[in-house]
């Protein structure tokens, strides 16, 4: 009996075409996103001499250097910096000026400032003169109205809906005034205060949008507390937080509608009702910076009065933290951190004259080491930072390990 070997039928040596092709486009599609940063989904569009133009274009952009100077700055000139949209906002005592990654000026307005503010929330940007009476709104590198008011602005701040100021209040028996604005300028609420002194003002849309938080100094004799309200829309108080010798800093919007909020000596979190959810004394040292890394995990600078008292040196523990409280990681730098600054899963620590790019982690991913002190580091991406010095800005790619396998 004779017998015939088995064909493999033709259908499936197509399938198995098929699927070796689909997975070597899929290999060249993460290829060239995860090496060359270019959208797979572009190549239907552009085809081969498009993708091969956009190759060799990307291959040169990457051997540009990563640290580039944009812009001197005149070491007497008091300024202040904002990133916006990926640019950078400079704001000098005559100007108001938005440059791009590469230096270039992409807009120039004209202004008369004794000590210029610059702050920005998404596209927005609030310019103030600080002891001044002038403030303005800028849009898409225009004024979008400014106004003149009858007193003295301690503090602004800007949000996706509201502008804030604070200002002395030349009213009788009065210290300071917290006024609301609309986008659109207009003066919504306000709020004499008497009997203490008022230094920030902000709303935090991540936290609670119907809410304005005010930190401010409580004076008797030689004593100075704290008090961090909660204030609503109409500028009455919900509730309030005292600091026994210790001053508030800012606070930082967390998950679940949270709020992380730090002073000299402690540093906490608080729910939408108000209510703490976990406090922390920082014995032995004090926080001298503080933020939140990818709205999950704050991240604290102590710095250790005792080897300060002991030694006259400055030692800095960076300790990161889980949404609940708990200690997630923690590392040691030899110097004084005055700031650190946030965008999505990086955080820029400053200490004197470095920066430190970490992960939410606490890894360090990078680092920076300027000429002079540096005064501030503003991200406008998480992978792309403006590094501010008394007389030089400049911009810095950050190597980052966010990706997984360099896609995700």
């Amino acid at each position: 009996m004779h017998y015939k070997k088995d064909k493999s039928p033709k259908g499936f040596s197509l399938i198995k075409l098929a699927l070796f092709l689909s997975m070597l486009l899929i290999v060249s599609g993460v290829a060239i996103y995860s090496f060359l940063d270019i959208n797979p989904f572009d190549v239907l569009s552009d085809g081969f001499s498009g993708l091969y133009n956009r190759i060799f274009t990307t291959s040169a952009e990457q051997l540009k250097e990563t640290v580039k100077d944009i812009l001197e700055v005149d070491a007497n000139e008091k300024i202040s910096c904002a990133a916006a949209s990926g640019d950078l906002v400079i704001a000098g005592i005559s100007s108001v000026r938005i440059v791009d990654q590469e230096g270039m000026e992409k807009a120039y307005i004209p202004v008369s400032l004794k000590k210029p503010f610059v702050q920005s929330y998404g596209d927005g940007v609030i310019v103030a003169d600080i002891e001044g009476r002038y403030f303005a709104l800028i849009n898409n590198g225009k004024i979008a109205w400014e106004k003149n008011i009858d007193e003295d602005i301690v503090n602004a701040s800007i949000s996706d809906t509201w502008v804030l100021l604070i200002t002395k209040s030349k009213q009788s028996g009065y210290k300071r005034t917290i006024r609301a604005y609309s986008k659109d300028g207009q003066e919504i609420s306000f709020r004499n205060v008497s009997n203490y002194y008022p230094f920030m003002a902000a709303n935090y849309p991540g936290y609670n949008k119907s809410c304005f938080v005010i930190s401010s100094i409580e004076t008797s004799g030689l004593e100075a507390n704290g008090l961090f309200e909660f204030l609503d829309l109409s500028m009455n108080q919900k509730a309030s937080i005292k600091g026994a010798k210790e001053i508030f800093g800012k606070g930082f919007p967390l998950e679940k509608e949270s709020l992380f909020i730090y002073s000299e000596r402690s540093i906490m979190a608080v729910d939408s009702m108000y209510r703490t959810i976990w406090h922390h004394k920082t014995e032995g040292s004090k926080v001298t910076a503080a933020n939140v890394v990818n709205k999950k995990f704050p991240v604290v600078a102590l710095l250790d009065t005792n080897v300060l008292l002991r030694e006259r040196r400055n030692e800095t523990t960076v300790r990161i933290y889980n949404n609940n409280g708990t200690e997630k990681d923690s590392f040691v730098l030899m110097g004084k951190v005055t700031g650190i600054s946030v965008k999505e899963k990086t955080a820029a620590v400053i200490a004197e004259s470095e920066v430190f790019f970490i992960n939410q982690d606490g890894s360090i991913m990078d680092q920076y080491t300027a000429r002079s002190d540096i005064q501030g580091v503003y991200l406008s991406k998480d992978d792309t930072a403006y590094i501010v010095t008394s007389d030089l800005i400049t911009r810095v790619k950050i190597k980052t390990d966010h990706k997984f396998l360099g896609i995700f």
